[in-house]
């Protein structure tokens, strides 16, 4: 198994995701240049290392603020485009995690302080590993600074293997940040499988990383949700009566059997016709009005509570709270999920829109 070190990833818009790299120093270049273009390293005395690379692009005035915050006033090159921030190479040149402290300088520089599992009062999310390796799910939750929409993401990796924890890990924060920027879940989905196909060209198709993806963007100022998602990730929406309204309907193989099959086969990724890396990718919208609550989740979730009654619905429903709501649904998903003997991966967000 190949060891993974955090990094952090700032863009010129101030947004800040942390990255994964692997252990060995020619993957984390790799992954590193798949950030920046051209990276140069730039050591900032024995606790950071800036990656930035040479383009005409935007000036990334919040990786300045981070550089001068670490080194204490040093004065900083003009530093453009997204920045990689990593702690210092060890002796073997491998990049180690960033200290605590130089991380909460890059986070203080961003003004992005915020929990990275409870965005804003009303968003929480919860997952669970099950009886899997490794967590191969993964959210994000971005806010477009200049006009405020929010965008949702979930990811269900196929497989599990560190390679396609890394693959949801990457993606879904990208999705989410262009989700919020274009209002276009769609689109953003499209990006991130050019991108992807990119980065995975060359690998054998049956051996490449993949998940299944949905999407939601919510703007304030717009009466509509707009949606999309490819694969058997899903979303719902809980309705002024109690009722959970499914939006996506699953991409997957006809006559696959009945919902046990489809259960089986979902935790595992075979019956899904569609995936970030190919096939269908589909786009809808809701009235805002009439959705309380908002739920985005994986197969983990959504297959053994559809073999109850109320299920989701009654979850959602019920539930004091966002928090209470993801945490519930996780918690019932693994307790049905035993009765198959037979535990996925579970990440359910749920967004409060009351």
């Amino acid at each position: 198994m190949i060891a993974t070190t955090p990094a952090l990833l700032v863009q010129p818009d101030g947004q800040v995701d942390e990255i994964i790299l692997d252990s060995r120093r020619p993957d984390q270049l790799r992954c590193i240049g798949f950030h920046v273009n051209g990276a140069q390293a730039h050591p900032l005395g024995r606790q950071a290392v800036i990656h930035v690379g040479e383009n005409k692009e935007t000036v990334n005035n919040v990786a300045r603020h981070a550089w001068m915050s670490i080194t204490a006033g040093s004065l900083p090159p003009v530093l453009r485009g997204p920045v990689v921030v990593t702690g210092p190479a060890d002796r073997a040149g491998d990049y180690t995690p960033l200290p605590e402290l130089t991380a909460e300088a890059v986070l203080r520089a961003s003004g992005l302080l915020a929990s990275a599992f409870v965005v804003k009062p009303g968003v929480s999310a919860a997952q669970h590993r099950g009886g899997q390796a490794h967590q191969c799910d993964a959210y994000a939750v971005k806010r477009h600074q200049g006009s405020g929409r929010w965008a949702f993401a979930v990811l269900d990796g196929t497989g599990d293997t560190p390679e396609a924890r890394r693959f949801a890990r990457t993606f879904a924060p990208r999705i989410a940040r262009a989700a919020a920027m274009y209002r276009d879940p769609g689109r953003a989905i499209w990006n991130a499988r050019r991108a992807a196909n990119e980065r995975y060209r060359g690998f054998d198709p049956s051996a490449a990383p993949d998940a299944r993806a949905v999407v939601a963007v919510v703007d304030l100022k717009s009466p509509l949700i707009r949606f999309a998602w490819c694969g058997t990730a899903r979303a719902y929406r809980l309705s002024p009566t109690g009722r959970a309204v499914p939006l996506t309907r699953d991409h997957v193989r006809a006559g696959t059997g009945g919902a046990l099959d489809r259960a089986l086969l979902g935790c595992y990724g075979n019956a899904a016709t569609s995936s970030l890396m190919r096939g269908h990718i589909a786009t809808g919208t809701t009235e805002r009005h009439s959705s309380r609550r908002l739920l985005l989740c994986t197969s983990g979730v959504h297959n053994p509570l559809g073999q109850q009654m109320g299920g989701v619905g009654d979850i959602l429903d019920l539930a004091a709270d966002a928090k209470d709501a993801a945490t519930t649904l996780v918690a019932d998903a693994l307790t049905a999920a035993g009765a198959y003997e037979l535990a996925d991966n579970t990440t359910a967000l749920v967004v409060d829109l009351s």
